[in-house]
């Protein structure tokens, strides 16, 4: 009577009808692209992406985000971090460069000189990446090795302090004083060029606002890869509209309140603006910039190529399609990274009033004819996603964009 009973059950189960939900289905069509909108007018956009960069941004999502998700941020993850950068000194070395330490305004710095390839009178001041508690001047040696070789100048690696030995603060008065002390020490401070990728190029604004502000030398040039402009890129500001769905590779937007907890800590004070985006008036140097088209970073550095060139100030931005954030670090693995370097090496080697060399480097490209203008409206809008006004006039072929900016 049980097994009857139970087995009649399980049929009337197996016999009913199933609700079926509608399922939607992406289909890629060959050959279409999802538009590529734009901020700034001549913005260079480079559209394709080779195999290894498509390979590394999957890996990217699928292991490096998780963990920098979940995490957590206290010293001994820090200790952790720093160790592993230290296995880098291990890694592959140019035979052709032999770096040389010592101290510079009282900060730890590597130089070298490629000893071959181009000359240049041309100092290159570089600080490192890694969200001001990771990296260092040996997991960023070989992008240095190869900017002393496209550009033939000497380039001088920076150690500043990171967390947790100390705060951002801490960090620019590094960068700062290495700038200093490096003016007094080359033979023509007028062709110091300083650079940097992500963190390290917050730190490469903050020392050009700052030199201003000490009434110091401006530097020859800025070269920004991957740049952070303000310590909070995931706050909604009226200066800044986003034109692309955030998808980053490996930065976890929701992280970045925790981390500036320890970037900024009670009694901590930053020299000067704590936003570069707030100080563009005090930035005149040439200005090279390099993003992504899905990262975190983009939105700003957009508008701090707005807001340079509508001061006048020359500023030569270029976006890439399929790269991860501060892609140009990883040159031995993309070609795409080496692209970039080559144009920034030009961009600076013109900057100090020399023959540009790599002009052809910039692979599969095209100029966006879209102009980027600042309004006075103020943003109302709380979505990720900022929809953009675009107009086409009948005297004006170019499609326009309203861009607002403080």
């Amino acid at each position: 009577m049980f097994w009857t009973s139970l087995r009649r059950r399980v049929s009337s189960l197996v016999r009913r009808p199933v609700a079926l939900r509608p399922r939607r289905v992406r289909v890629a069509v060959p050959g279409r692209r999802r538009e590529f909108r734009v901020a700034h007018e001549d913005v260079v956009i480079h559209e394709e992406s080779s195999l290894r960069a498509k390979a590394l941004g999957r890996a990217a999502r699928v292991v490096l985000k998780p963990v920098l998700r979940f995490a957590p941020l206290n010293d001994r993850t820090l200790a952790t971090l720093r160790s592993i950068d230290r296995l880098s000194a291990r890694g592959p070395r140019s035979r052709y460069v032999e770096p040389v330490a010592f101290e510079l305004g009282g900060v730890p710095v590597e130089s070298m000189t490629h000893r071959y390839g181009p000359s240049s009178a041309m100092t290159v001041l570089y600080l490192h990446g890694g969200g001001f508690f990771s990296c260092g001047i040996e997991t960023h040696r070989r992008i240095c090795e190869r900017l002393a070789l496209y550009t033939g100048g000497t380039v001088i690696s920076v150690e500043y302090v990171q967390l947790p030995d100390g705060a951002v603060a801490d960090s620019v008065a590094d960068a700062i004083n290495a700038y200093e002390a490096l003016l007094e020490m080359v033979e023509d401070p007028g062709r110091i060029v300083v650079a940097g990728d992500s963190a390290g190029g917050y730190l490469t604004m903050k020392v050009a606002e700052l030199a201003a502000r000490r009434g110091l030398q401006p530097p020859a040039a800025l070269l920004g890869f991957s740049p952070l402009l303000s310590l909070d890129p995931d706050v909604a500001k009226d200066s800044v509209r986003r034109v692309a769905r955030v998808r980053d590779a490996y930065l976890p937007v929701r992280r970045v309140a925790l981390v500036r907890e320890r970037w900024t800590p009670a009694g901590s004070s930053i020299e000067g603006s704590e936003s570069p985006l707030e100080a563009v008036d005090l930035i005149e140097s040439p200005t090279f910039l390099v993003g992504v088209e899905d990262e975190m970073l983009r939105p700003e550095i957009e508008a701090m190529a707005l807001l340079l060139s509508e001061r006048g100030v020359e500023v030569e931005t270029h976006l890439w399609r399929g790269q991860v954030h501060a892609f140009p670090v990883l040159v031995d693995a993309l070609p795409e990274s080496r692209q970039a370097l080559k144009l920034a090496a030009d961009f600076a080697r013109r900057a100090v009033g020399e023959s540009e060399l790599h002009r052809d480097a910039g692979g599969p490209r095209h100029e966006e004819p879209i102009v980027g203008e600042i309004v006075d409206e103020p943003s109302t809008e709380d979505d990720d996603v900022i929809d953009v006004e675009l107009q086409d006039t009948e005297r004006d072929s170019r499609r326009r964009w309203f861009f607002q900016a403080g």
